[in-house]
């Protein structure tokens, strides 16, 4: 009954050993938290705008009918450079340049799928990944709620099938 027990814990803290108290860790576990979060947000921000760039960017490629200016074209640097052309008054419509990378992936395109391209689904994919990309972005703006809501959202995410089986 006599012996001391203490309440810090040794704890690594930028490759040094510190003593903390059980408060100080949560702070710290609870900034690192919202790091991870946070940068996690940003890595599905990048993928969503780089979804919405690419999706725009074949809409314009078959509304315009830009695939028709690349049938005369004899060399590959010829078809690149008509179809840069074609998307150039459009350009300004994007949220980043339009890179060669862009261009291959257009050239990638089959028929099948220009032939059975859809405005309307289109305007739609592009709807729902703004809409996502709004949502994102509010995420990153409340950052605290969002890790607030993550961690009560985990035990329906991954408690199915996992229940307590001892009382």
């Amino acid at each position: 009954c006599e012996t001391s027990i203490s309440p810090n814990a040794c704890v690594i803290v930028n490759d040094k050993p510190e003593f903390l108290g059980v408060t100080d860790i949560l702070k710290i576990n609870t900034q690192n938290t919202l790091d991870l979060l946070r940068q996690e947000l940003e890595i599905k921000k990048g993928e969503l705008e780089e979804k919405w760039h690419f999706s725009s960017l074949e809409k314009i490629f078959i509304e315009e009918r830009i695939y028709r200016d690349i049938e005369e074209c004899e060399t590959w640097e010829a078809v690149l450079e008509a179809i840069d052309t074609g998307l150039e008054p459009f350009k300004k419509l994007l949220k980043r340049e339009v890179t060669q990378d862009d261009i291959f992936r257009l050239t990638e395109i089959k028929i099948k799928r220009i032939s059975k391209f859809d405005t309307f689904k289109a305007d739609e994919l592009l709807k729902g990944i703004e809409d996502e990309l709004e949502e994102v972005n509010n995420d990153l703006e409340n950052i605290v709620d969002y890790a607030i809501n993550y961690y009560k959202n985990l035990i329906t995410k991954f408690g199915k099938g996992k229940e307590r089986k001892t009382e």
